[in-house]
């Protein structure tokens, strides 16, 4: 029997806005970033900054300052905040908290600052009367009925969606890629093979696992840090349950950086990525280093796998 998966109470979920500049929803040639649209089919999961007190579930519309003015996407926090301050560079950026996300919904039809102008009963609405002077904002359930209802009016298949996800507690591909990251942490022999002899990390001073280690001062978590004793070096994996893209391979670079700067010193530290395939930008990137490799083997994960909708 199919389970069904667990519905968020409305008391528990909350909901935000997040504003971000152009530097983050628009790439280098001033057009909007392909990783962020779902139907890229690469990855559009990474970190955000947040509110401490985001909690994994939270659906958040991303609202992108000038030159667009607009909210663009909707996003589900995929983890709860975690903290992520721990030096001056990160502190003066105002990184205090981030947390993992899923980039769940495009608007082709953005709701736009004219429209909220034109919106009587959004003129009460916090972050609209701070002209979105801030870096997130938490939305009334009044204020997300409002706001919704407007998004579809502009994006006729919106509304079936948002009521879609507003059933379930977490979107299925959130639960599917931490069921495939749990299985490859408790079978991580399946790695020995390829030339891997890992084993989990494990902080001397705080205790923390390798599982969802964070990265203090940069921000994001490695999904799996491990220790290769065989090989006497340090690996960091990413995975990811889509294509890996040039998104991906930034993300692992730096954690490989961090590691090495961090914890390893003078031990190696590579980087290996386990996803379903990768793009022409990612295998360019590919070319230029010897620290970063490429797996295809999460078939062979989904063996080990809890269904989607099972209970963590």
């Amino acid at each position: 029997m199919k389970q069904k998966q667990k519905e968020m109470p409305d008391n528990q979920r909350q909901y935000w806005i997040w504003v971000t500049r152009p530097d983050y929803y628009l790439d280098p040639d001033g057009k909007e970033r392909e990783d962020l649209n779902p139907s890229s089919g690469n990855d559009v999961s990474d970190w955000w900054t947040c509110h401490k007190n985001t909690q994994r579930g939270d659906l958040v519309f991303l609202w992108r300052t000038s030159p667009k003015k607009d909210i663009g996407y909707l996003i589900q926090a995929a983890s709860d905040a975690y903290s992520i301050a721990d030096n001056d560079y990160a502190l003066k950026q105002g990184w205090d908290y981030g947390c993992d996300y899923q980039v769940l919904y495009k608007f082709a039809n953005p709701v736009t600052m004219q429209d909220l102008h034109n919106t009587p009963y959004l003129q009460d609405w916090g972050a609209y009367k701070a002209h979105f002077f801030g870096g997130v904002f938490k939305i009334s359930s009044e204020h997300w009925e409002r706001l919704n209802q407007l998004a579809s009016l502009k994006n006729p298949d919106y509304q079936k969606f948002i009521d879609s996800v507003q059933k379930e507690a977490v979107d299925r591909k959130i639960l599917l890629e931490e069921h495939l990251e749990e299985a490859l942490m408790r079978n991580l022999g399946l790695l020995k093979p390829f030339g891997y002899d890992l084993e989990l990390y494990l902080d001397p001073t705080t205790g923390a696992t390798g599982r969802q280690f964070v990265c203090k001062g940069i921000g994001g978590r490695i999904d799996l840090f491990c220790y290769d004793s065989k090989a006497r070096r340090y690996v960091v994996i990413e995975l990811k349950n889509v294509r890996a893209g040039q998104n991906t391979f930034g993300q692992i670079c730096t954690y490989i950086g961090w590691v090495q700067d961090r914890i390893a010193g003078s031990i190696p530290v590579v980087g290996l990525v386990i996803s379903r395939g990768y793009d022409a930008k990612f295998e360019s990137s590919l070319k230029v280093t010897q620290q970063v490799f490429y797996l295809d083997i999460i078939q062979q994960l989904e063996r080990y796998c809890r269904p989607a909708g099972a209970p963590r």
